[in-house]
Formats: structure tokens, C-alpha cells, sequence
């Protein structure tokens, strides 16, 4: 039996009255030695630790909590979700605005991400107190509106074939993590709900909802119970929330509109956002589950298929796919036994789970994220973001190719679009006809591809970042025809590092994983190697002589990594708050391969394949906050800083054609095939102090991030010809 006693509360015009009493009541009652102290004195925790401090407890309390009322009333207030160490629930609450001030973005040019986000943090921060990195995108945004409709870069023709889009969404910055301010100014003047969009150039885009696609009820009523592997033991499902959720009907509910978004924001109009945005994030927590079991499943299908193909056995595949896919089973009955009790799996009414204003981003940046991206992607392979003077896009009429019969292409985003497509056609034909993989921005042969990227983005709380490079290459000694074809080597490889900083703006390294599958002379290498803040934790080289399959799964989590500390002014009073990541990353890989030389016959046989696919998240907790006494204190949110993953299939394959083959007899042969996706979600949720003096509570976010997130593919070479033509 708890021997606590339960503290008696008088009421609050009683309790200010006995406060104001005991404050104008104090200084006769002062010792000399000990002089009245001023609100700085009292809001330190080592005077108020001193014996002048304890002597002063009551005037101290006092006259806090007159200056903490007085704060209270005039800050703006919000209904908001309390820590539970503050006993939980829904109050309204005052909120010290973020200020967002020493921000760290760079890169990631290779994605729309990277665009939005740095155009979102100009509006963020009110296009002032900008970085040396902000200030040179802001002028870059600035040379773009000044200059008409004219592109000189992808990212410009994408903002601007986008553009009343891309200026709202830009706009939108200042909100921050404040959906439902989003919400409004979308249905807004210079809004994008409830009227036509239109390109920088005048001509019209689709709509955002196009009238035909439905979508599920909430993200709950998109679970399937997947498959597995032949022979292998799978999850069963069999509590009745599963049943529940596997409601086809519910799956298809929603056809998405302007008109609907508005009819449930009023429908759950009695409901505190912030009851509704977090259950979008559960939500969206479940949804990522679902997507990883289905990435895993298709991933196997892939790399069966395969190794199948090549006689390869799929057994140790088969097993360890179903292993992970049965620990993704059980996850997601145990996350839809909890959402059925929260009420979110009933079809028939309307619940808390199915809109918020976030899910309103989130549906939004469902359509146009892709859209975008493809064009950014397309533009990016076929230009090489090359619109110099010099370069084909301003000099189409040297490629001579039919349907590019203009000179300069640049002059506004539909000309853009009309050369971006026609050249992918062109090079898409090219390889259809078995012609070697071509370098659009040069028109050379290419024996390899060798693509990198990275990018950063957060504060001096806290910020993540990545690198990332893969590819494939192939080289043979010699020339067309008469190349020393018994030394023809090949390789795939993938490589990501992921960055992070915790109250300090230096970045550390948080992990780096790699892989890369590589013929020798004799033998096909396989090297595979992972490194969690800095430290080695799993090393893997190993040769192989003759056919052989791989698979591995190397996962690594850390909760605690990277701790770090610093001190927040809640009003007038310093809180220290302490906190850290909570890393999770690992590498996949499969492959199969077989390599054979006869050096006399001048030949080889080469079949190298597989999947190599480092993943990697981390996200921000605070977890501790040390005041004053009198100042009850407690910490909530969740933050993604980044979460990656970079799978790359590769198939890499030389071998002779029969003497029967139509048109090269007895002929090296080369098949190609390897494509690169990548998954990224960054910046994504809010980390706040809450604090409580005199029954008055106030929050204090630490960070706050709306979050944007993006899949891809960035590159895919599909060819079989001729290895003579390569050369």
C-alpha cells in the first residue's frame, strides 16, 4: 500500500489571494544576511539550492507564479496532448513559439525533398537570419522568378511546371508542423483546394484528386495477410481485430476530393488536432510496417526468380525471408489489436482515425510528391542537369534526333518536357534494339554507372543527414572486337552513411554500411561491412571459386546512442533537457553467382546477381528535464531525423551464343540489368518541453518538423547485346 499523501488544492482564486499575501507579506519577514531577490535569482535552481534560496522559498514561489500567470495569459494557447508524467489527457496549454534559428541544409539535389525543404525553411525562419547556405538557394529562388519562364537547371523546370503548387507549398513553410494552419490557407486565397493550378507558363495542371482513385477509410483497413515462400512456416492470424481490418469494403471508402476534406474537418470539428494527428502518426507507423513486409515479399520474388533461373537453390533465401516476414506478421496483429481497441476498426461511422488535418499533407504529398519526382528523375537521367551553353538541350538540332527539331529547348518548362521525353524514347528504342547503354548527357558508351548523392537538413538540436553511392561497372582490356574477353570483370556495390547531430551542430557519423559483389581472376568476391557510431560490428569478405549463393541479414538497433544535453529558457526559467537517438540499421544481401575463364579459347562465363540493401533510421528523443523546485516538468513527442534505405538489384552476365544464333553466332553476349531505388523520410515530428507552475501549463517545443518523404527509383539499365559493341 502506497504511503504518499495526495496534496489538498484550494481553489484558484483562494490560492492567488494567499500567494499575493505571502509575496507583499515576505520582505519584512527576510533576514538581514539575506537580501529580496529578483525573479533571476529565484529561477536559479543553485540559489534557490543555497540557504538564502531556502530561507526565500515562499517569496520565490510567490512571485513565479505572478510572473508565470502574467506569461500565461498573454502567450496564444492550444488544446494539446500532456505527458503522461503530467497526468496525460487533453488541456489547453500556452505555447512559447518555435524559433527556428541555427538550421543546417544542404543537398539532396537528387530529390524533390531536398528542393522542398529548403525552400520550406526560407519561409520558416521569414527569409531572415539565413544561413550562408540558405541565403545562396534564396537567391537562386530569386534569379528564378526572375527570369521568366527560361530553365537552366531541373529543379527550376520542376518548380515552375509546378509552380502555383510549388509557391503554396513553399509558402506553407511558416507553419511548420502546424496542420491545421496548413489546412486553412489550402482552402485559402492563394490556396490549392477548390480551383484550377497552372505551370509557370500559363498551361493547366491535373487537378490534385483525380475522381477515380479511392483510398482506404483509414491506413488500418489496408491490411491483407500476405504470403510466403513454398514451404516455409507462416504467422496466423487469428485475433478478431485482424478480421476486422481485412475489410474490403472499407479498404476502397474514400474517393478523395476537396469537398471531402472539408466535410470531415467539420465532422470531427469536437475532436483536439492533436488527438487526430496522433493517431494519423500510429497510422503511418502501421503503414510503414505493412510497406516493409510487402518491400521484403517482392524483394524475395525478385532474387527467386532469379537464382531460380539460373539453377540456383532459393532454400536458405526462402527461409530467412520468412523468418522476417513472420516477425512483420506478429508486429502487425499486435499494432491492430491496439487500434481495434482504440475504436479506429469499425466501418460503418465515422472515428477519430480516419482524418486529420496531417493526414491531409499526407495525402496531398501522396500525389504530388510522385508526380514531381518523376519529372525531376526523368529530367535528371536524360540532361544531367547540364543546361549550359553547350549542352544538348540548348543545342538540340546536333543530336538529330526525329521529333527534336528545335534548337533550344530551355525557353520555358513545356519545351523542357517535350525534349525530356523524346530523348528517354530515343535511348529507351536504343536499347530495345540491344545497343549499348548510353551516357545522355555525352552519347558515349558506358561500361559502368556510378551514382552519389547526399544531403542534411535539421538544427543545432537536432539534424540528420546521408550519403549514399552504387552502381555497377564492367571493364575488358583492349578494344571493339578484339578485347582480351577471359579478363572481362565485373562488379555491383551500394554504399550509404547516415549523419546525425544532438544538441550541438557538429555531426558525428551514426552508421556506415557497405556492400559490393566483385569478380576475380578466379573466384567472385563478396565483401559486406557495417560501422554503428564509429564502432565495427560486422565484417564480412569472402571468395568464392566456382557457383555459389549468399544470402545475409545483419540488423543492428541502439535506443540510446549519441546522448547530448542542453538548457531551454521556459519563459524565464532555465531547464536543462537531456537527450539522444534511437538508431536502427542493417544490410540484406543476396546473390548468386558463377564465373568460368578459358583464356586459350579466349572466353569467359560470367553470371553474377543478387540484392545488396543497406537501411538505416534515426530519431531524436529527449528524454529528462532537470528546473527549479515548485516546477513540475515533463517531455513529449516523437522525431524522425532520417530513415533510409537503398536496395540495389544487379545482374551482371556474359556468355557465348550458340553457332545457331540469327545474327551473332559463337558471339560474347552481355546481359545487363541493375536498378537503384532509394526510400527517404526526413524531418518528420515534434519534440516539445512541458511545464507546469500554479496549475498553469505551457509548452515548449524543443523542435517541430512537418515531415516529407519520398521512394524513387534513380536509376535502372536494362540491356542484352553484343559484348563487342560495348567497347
Amino acid at each position: 500500500m502506497s504511503l504518499r499523501r495526495t496534496p489538498v488544492r484550494l481553489p484558484r482564486p483562494v490560492r492567488w489571494a494567499m500567494l499575493s499575501t505571502l509575496s507583499l507579506a515576505a520582505p519584512q519577514a527576510l533576514a538581514a544576511t539575506c537580501p529580496q531577490p529578483t525573479l533571476t535569482e529565484c529561477s536559479n535552481v543553485d540559489y534557490r539550492a543555497s540557504a538564502c534560496g531556502q530561507e526565500n522559498d515562499a517569496y520565490c514561489q510567490g512571485l513565479m507564479e505572478s510572473e508565470w500567470k502574467a506569461r500565461y495569459t498573454s502567450a496564444p494557447k492550444r488544446t494539446a496532448l500532456v505527458p503522461d508524467s503530467m497526468g496525460g489527457g487533453v488541456e489547453t496549454v500556452a505555447v512559447q513559439p518555435n524559433a527556428v534559428t541555427n538550421t543546417l541544409f544542404s543537398g539532396s539535389d537528387e530529390s524533390i525533398v531536398g528542393q522542398v525543404q529548403r525552400g520550406q525553411v526560407l519561409a520558416r525562419k521569414g527569409y531572415k537570419n539565413l544561413t550562408k547556405v540558405e541565403q545562396a538557394y534564396d537567391k537562386q529562388r530569386q534569379e528564378w522568378d526572375a527570369n521568366g519562364v527560361l530553365e537552366r537547371s531541373c529543379q527550376e523546370y520542376v518548380h515552375e511546371k509546378h509552380y502555383d503548387y510549388s509557391r503554396f507549398e513553399q509558402g506553407a513553410g511558416r507553419f511548420g508542423d502546424d496542420f491545421r494552419a496548413l489546412f486553412t490557407a489550402a482552402y485559402g486565397s492563394g490556396g490549392i483546394a477548390e480551383r484550377t493550378l497552372y505551370s509557370k507558363d500559363g498551361k493547366k495542371l491535373a487537378p490534385v484528386w483525380d475522381g477515380k482513385t479511392r483510398v482506404e477509410k483509414n491506413a488500418y483497413f489496408r491490411f491483407v495477410p500476405g504470403p510466403y515462400p513454398k514451404n516455409t512456416k507462416a504467422y496466423e492470424f487469428t485475433s478478431e481485430a485482424a478480421w476486422k481490418a481485412n475489410n474490403a469494403e472499407a479498404r476502397q471508402a474514400v474517393l478523395p476530393s476537396d469537398a471531402w476534406h472539408q466535410s470531415m474537418s467539420k465532422a470531427l470539428s469536437n475532436v483536439a488536432d492533436d488527438v487526430l494527428n496522433e493517431s494519423q502518426q500510429r497510422q503511418e507507423a502501421f503503414s510503414a510496417l505493412l510497406d516493409q513486409r510487402n518491400a521484403v515479399y517482392a524483394a524475395w520474388q525478385r532474387e527467386a526468380e532469379a537464382l531460380r533461373s539460373r539453377d540456383f537453390s532459393t532454400v536458405e533465401l526462402d527461409e530467412k525471408t520468412a523468418e522476417r516476414l513472420y516477425d512483420l506478421d506478429k508486429a502487425l496483429e499486435e499494432t491492430l489489436a491496439k487500434a481495434d481497441a482504440e475504436g479506429c476498426l469499425v466501418a460503418d461511422k465515422t472515428t477519430v482515425c480516419d482524418w486529420s488535418p496531417r493526414r491531409y499533407k499526407a495525402m496531398v504529398d501522396a500525389v504530388m510528391v510522385p508526380r514531381r519526382e518523376a519529372d525531376l528523375r526523368q529530367c535528371l537521367a536524360v540532361t544531367g542537369n547540364d543546361f549550359g551553353a553547350e549542352s544538348f538541350i540548348r543545342n538540340a538540332d546536333r543530336l538529330k534526333i526525329k521529333g527534336l527539331d528545335l534548337k533550344d529547348y530551355t525557353l520555358n518548362p513545356e519545351l523542357v518536357s517535350s525534349y525530356v521525353k523524346a530523348l528517354a524514347a530515343y535511348l529507351a528504342e536504343q536499347a530495345a534494339k540491344q545497343q549499348p547503354p548510353t551516357n545522355p548527357v555525352t552519347m558515349t558508351k558506358r561500361q559502368g554507372m556510378d551514382f552519389s548523392a547526399g544531403g542534411y537538413s535539421g538544427d543545432n538540436n537536432f539534424g540528420g543527414g546521408y550519403s549514399l553511392r552504387a552502381g555497377w561497372e564492367m571493364s575488358t582490356p583492349g578494344s571493339a572486337f578484339n578485347g582480351n574477353w577471359c579478363d572481362t570483370n565485373a562488379a555491383i556495390f551500394s554504399e550509404l552513411g547516415l549523419y546525425a547531430n544532438v544538441f550541438s551542430p557538429t555531426r558525428r557519423e551514426v552508421a556506415y554500411l557497405t556492400g559490393r559483389a566483385s569478380t576475380q581472376p578466379s573466384a567472385i568476391r563478396v565483401e559486406l561491412s557495417a560501422r554503428v557510431l564509429g564502432n565495427p560490428v560486422f565484417t564480412f569478405d569472402q571468395s568464392y571459386p566456382a557457383r555459389f549463393t549468399f544470402v545475409e541479414r545483419k540488423p543492428f538497433v541502439d535506443k540510446d546512442a549519441a546522448r547530448g544535453s542542453a538548457t531551454f529558457m521556459v519563459w524565464f526559467i532555465p531547464v536543462t533537457v537531456s537527450g539522444g537517438l534511437s538508431v536502427e540499421v542493417g544490410i540484406v544481401a543476396s546473390m548468386g553467382g558463377a564465373l568460368g575463364r578459358d583464356c586459350t579459347l579466349n572466353l569467359i562465363t560470367l553470371d553474377l546477381l543478387g540484392n545488396i540493401g543497406p537501411y538505416a533510421s534515426a530519431n531524436g528523443f529527449v528524454s529528462l528535464a532537470i528546473g527549479i523546485p515548485g516546477l513540475q516538468i515533463g517531455v513529449r513527442g516523437t522525431l524522425t531525423l532520417v530513415r533510409f534505405e537503398l536496395p540495389l538489384q544487379g545482374r551482371i552476365g556474359v556468355a557465348l551464343s550458340s553457332p545457331t544464333h540469327p545474327t551473332n553466332p559463337n558471339t560474347l553476349f552481355l546481359s545487363l540489368g541493375t536498378s537503384l531505388n532509394f526510400t527517404l523520410r526526413s524531418l518528420d515530428g515534434r519534440l516539445s518541453l512541458f511545464a507546469e507552475l500554479g496549475f498553469l501549463k505551457g509548452e515548449f517545443p524543443i523542435v517541430s518538423w512537418p515531415g516529407i518523404g519520398t521512394s524513387t527509383q534513380l536509376f535502372n539499365d536494362q540491356h542484352y547485346l553484343p559484348l563487342a559493341q560495348l567497347y
